[in-house]
């Protein structure tokens, strides 16, 4: 593989151009535990801004939406909004808070064209588009869309994986340079062009990864990791990230460690909390472990489980807050996480 600044200048693979400055958190300038807000489930593109503005004016850190082309109830015929245009839309419409994809699917996308769209909106934004990459895992869209082309379908994991590294190098080859070059397998770039440049002095890349290939490769090539799911998963990918990042010289100080939590239960009382894992028992799933390692319960424990969180590393969660049954009722779920356990974090 060559890496390549147009017009000559050859790098070579033992050379990092991006990363070799480490960066802190407070070069991001999130210090504290911060949460973003998952809105695909308020569906419409009025209710998604609605939901938006509820959260900024709660002032959390961001919206984030899931990145397919189709919904996976009703046989996917649920109504889905493609999430690169919606998450331009919103913001456009919104002021000060980030948005972003939870997480970006990688086959969708040539990885240049990819930087040259996120370099737009973070100009159009003023600098409030968070990237996340992931490798994707859908195989009903492969399949429908022919993303691979010539009736492929889905490609192997192993080659999945591959693509999402070349495409991590690409896009941050493209961010931080006006000219850049490159060879890999999976694509060549000939002095591919990206002007103006982003508004970002280093517009930070992650990588959504769960799988020890995946997770080294956030920790080589990548900015930070999203490790979604319960305390367990957060814990079992962190146990392979942290061995990487310090291989490499790296701390938590040096990048960004995010998640994703998409059922965040929030329960004004202990009796309210322990009917809901009765349920959870009687539905055949095991209590224990959601007691211990899910996101849920009263405010004390929600605040206990996210400092486990924090104590790992992570420094911001996009979440679901439930329950909920319209968006009024989930702006208030949100203000009441706000008030009740993110301002003890």
């Amino acid at each position: 593989m060559v890496l390549k600044i147009a017009p000559s200048i050859i790098l070579s693979k033992k050379i990092r151009f991006f990363g070799a400055t480490p960066f802190k958190n407070d070069d991001w300038g999130y210090p504290r535990m911060q949460f973003g807000v998952f809105i695909r489930g308020a569906v419409t593109y009025e209710k998604m801004l609605e939901l938006s503005q509820a959260a900024e004016e709660l002032d959390y850190y961001g919206v984030f939406l899931n990145d397919h082309v189709n919904g996976f109830a009703d046989e996917g015929k649920e109504p889905y909004l493609e999430a690169w245009t919606a998450i331009t839309g919103l913001g456009m419409q919104l002021k000060k808070i980030k948005i972003g994809h939870i997480t970006l699917f990688n086959s969708v996308r040539n990885p240049a064209y990819l930087a040259k769209s996120a370099t737009a909106l973070d100009v159009m934004t003023k600098g409030r588009f968070e990237l996340i990459l992931g490798a994707g895992w859908a195989e009903q869209e492969y399949l429908g869309y022919d993303f691979m082309e010539k009736g492929r379908g889905m490609p192997s994991a192993g080659e999945r994986v591959s693509r999402l590294k070349e495409s991590v190098e690409i896009i941050r080859g493209m961010l931080d340079n006006p000219v850049f070059s490159y060879e890999g397998k999976y694509w060549k770039l000939k002095e591919a062009i990206n002007i103006p440049r982003p508004v970002t002095e280093h517009l930070k890349v992650s990588v959504g990864a769960r799988q020890p290939r995946m997770i080294k490769i956030a920790a080589k090539y990548a900015d930070g990791i999203n490790s979604s799911g319960n305390l367990q998963n957060i814990e079992s990918i962190l146990g392979h990230y942290h061995p990487a990042i310090e291989k490499l010289g790296k701390t938590t100080d040096n990048v960004f460690i995010s998640g994703f939590a998409p059922s965040v239960w929030l329960f004004d009382t202990q009796e309210e909390y322990d009917t809901y894992l009765k349920k959870q028992a009687l539905d055949g799933k095991d209590a224990k472990v959601i007691e211990e390692y899910d996101f849920v319960g009263t405010p004390e424990v929600q605040v206990k489980k996210w400092r486990k969180a924090m104590d790992m590393g992570m420094k911001m969660s996009v979440i679901n807050v439930r329950p909920y049954k319209d968006i009024p009722s989930n702006a208030e779920m949100l203000a009441k996480f706000k008030d009740e356990v993110a301002s003890q974090l």
